[in-house]
């Protein structure tokens, strides 16, 4: 009978049934730079019952290390790919790179996850996206990298580009597990900030730290 907390040594551990039947899509995952959370039960369950045995596993194979992490009282697992650092969150199966927008709207999301702190679902609407552009703290530097200049208004078509911009960046979030995606219809769209967004936080506590010099950089850099 298999008992989910018996002493498996080495590889052993994949040839249960229920490790065999999820490993290839846990495995893909993992290494596409996927961040796994409790929203994925069955893989969430699985590392978490095996840590050990799936830590040794990365560490021998591909020489990188799975970290359990834990935010705001939910836990994720992700690999970490080293030397890597900023910019490189997927491993062989897809080289994804973080952008300079997509870290600027990364460090947004990671603001509005922390004003609805106490919200038990982080949920976002494109609305909500709009005005923490117009209103919050760094407006001025979300304005001048967004639209290239600083107005009190833009017109449709200006925010028409803008959202297109998000999306984009949206996309790339939901495949490392940062973000879950409810309706990307339009306007109308919505999604939810998962837990795992704290690890840009983790990859960017110097920007964060000094966000107008950051945004500066980009902003004279043109590599927006």
């Amino acid at each position: 009978m298999e008992d989910g907390h018996q002493e498996i040594n080495d590889y052993q551990f994949l040839q249960l049934e229920r490790i065999e039947k999820h490993f290839a899509e846990i495995n893909y995952l993992l290494l596409s730079g996927k961040h796994i959370d409790q929203r994925d039960y069955v893989f969430h369950s699985l590392l978490t019952d095996y840590i050990e045995q799936w830590k040794n596993y990365y560490l021998k194979l591909y020489d990188l290390n799975l970290v359990p992490d834990i935010f705001d009282g939910h836990s994720y697992f992700y690999l970490d790919f080293g030397d890597s650092g900023k910019g490189k969150l997927s491993g062989p199966l897809r080289q994804r790179e973080i952008t300079p927008l997509q870290t600027l709207v990364g460090l947004l999301l990671l603001d509005m996850y922390y004003q609805k702190y106490f919200e038990r679902e982080k949920i976002v609407t494109w609305n909500d996206l709009m005005i923490q552009i117009l209103e919050s703290d760094h407006e001025k530097q979300y304005k001048q990298i967004l639209f290239g200049e600083i107005r009190a208004s833009y017109d449709e078509k200006e925010w028409s580009l803008v959202q297109k911009r998000f999306l984009k960046a949206l996309i790339t979030f939901s495949k490392l597990g940062w973000i879950n995606i409810h309706n990307d219809n339009g306007r109308n769209f919505s999604f939810e900030i998962r837990p795992a967004i704290h690890r840009l936080e983790k990859l960017y506590q110097e920007e964060l730290n000094d966000f107008e010099v950051f945004s500066e950089r980009f902003i004279n850099q043109r590599e927006i």
